[in-house]
This record gives C-alpha cells, structure tokens and sequence, in this order.
C-alpha cells in the first residue's frame, strides 16, 4: 500500500522515519507518529470494518478511544489482542493488524447478506423465533448464534509477554491533560501537593496538540 493521502507538511508525524506494518497480510506503509487509523486513512483505507448484525460498511468516526467501528486485532499467537481501537495503537515495526467481523475482507463481505434480511432481524428476534417449536430448540440454535456474535477472537495460546505494574500515591489526581488540567496540576503543585498527571494518550497536551499557536507549544 502506497500513501496517497498525504500532506506535505504538518500533523504530528516525523516523516524522516518510515515505519512499516502489515494490515490483513498486506503491507501497511506509515511515519513514526502515526496511530493504525491515520495510516490506513493515508493508504486510502476508508472502508475497515463491517457492522456488527447487517454487516454494513463502517469507517472510523472519531480519532480516540471513543471510536466504535475501527477495532482490530493486533499482533499474533499468544500476544493476540482483539478490539483494540485503530486510532488508539500507535503504528511501529512489524505491527500485525487484522480487520474483525468480516469475511474474506471488509472490502468484500460474504456476511453483508445479511442486510438483505434486515426486515425480519428485529432487535431480540433470536429469542423468539428459536425458542420453539420444540422445548429444546433453543439448545440446538445457541451454539451456532453464539459464534456469530462478538468481533474479534482471543488468542487460545498462553501470553508470552510480562507485565509491569507501579503503585502511585498522590494528594490531586488530575485526569486530562488539556488547558484545564496542565492548569489545575501547575496549581495544585504550587499549593505543595504531590500531584499525578494522567493522560489516556501518548502524547500530553490534549486539545493543545492541535493548535498552531507558538504559546501553546510553551506549555
């Protein structure tokens, strides 16, 4: 995949350091800096997920860990991780991603059939129209409606990968690192508190990282 949406200039990527991933077995060509989600919108992948029920054609709507339609799984074996949101995992080296909740590609979905049945898929129909006729109807139907539901699939082999974990103590847990919360930690600071900055992102700053003004960047 070659980059066809990019601008010259701007953003927060280097563009001095290719990074090079895979998505669905083909090659996935990035800058440091990028999440999953900006390099396959830069690739002109638009198209990267499949609605849960109907399958219909989903593209990413937010650009944070709110983003319900661009959940992949990432890596392989035992250090699988399913329904991780693209515009959450930063773009590195050897990045496996795999789209979820479509078959062979969200390109070209055999399920998206289901669109055509829309009528008769009510909300909640399975538990009536395979309760009966029978008393034990439902334990044939489950199974099968079971491995339908879900999105992405756990890894069977063990994790391979170990785990850190740090305990914090802190007067003032701020949480956001926006205008407001570099403001209320400086104070808080100032005051003598121990304070903890937390910031769900990689980089601080929050709505900061988006202006151009030379005063911002002094935060």
């Amino acid at each position: 995949m070659s980059a066809f949406r990019r601008l010259a200039a701007g953003g927060r990527i280097d563009r001095s350091r290719p990074v090079a991933a895979r998505f669905d077995g083909k090659p996935l060509n990035g800058f440091a800096g990028d999440t999953l989600a900006s390099a396959l919108l830069a690739n002109n992948n638009v198209l990267i997920a499949r609605s849960f029920k109907y399958h219909r054609p989903r593209g990413f709507l937010s650009a944070g860990v709110e983003e319900p339609n661009g959940l992949f799984t990432l890596g392989e074996g035992g250090g699988t991780e399913p329904n991780i949101p693209g515009t959450t995992s930063e773009l590195v080296d050897g990045l496996v991603a795999r789209s979820q909740n479509a078959w062979p590609s969200p390109g070209f979905d055999i399920m998206a059939v289901n669109s055509l049945a829309s009528p008769f898929f009510q909300s909640g129909f399975y538990y009536k129209t395979f309760i009966g006729p029978f008393q034990k109807s439902w334990m044939f139907y489950e199974p099968f409606i079971r491995k339908a539901a879900g999105l992405g699939r756990a890894a069977f082999a063990s994790d391979p990968d170990r785990y850190e974990m740090r305990h914090e103590f802190c007067d003032v847990l701020v949480a956001g690192s926006g205008p407001a919360g570099l403001a209320a930690a400086l104070t808080a600071g100032r005051s003598g508190a121990r304070v903890v900055l937390a910031e769900q992102d990689s980089l601080f700053g929050g709505s900061l990282l988006s202006e151009t003004d030379a005063a911002n960047e002094a935060w």
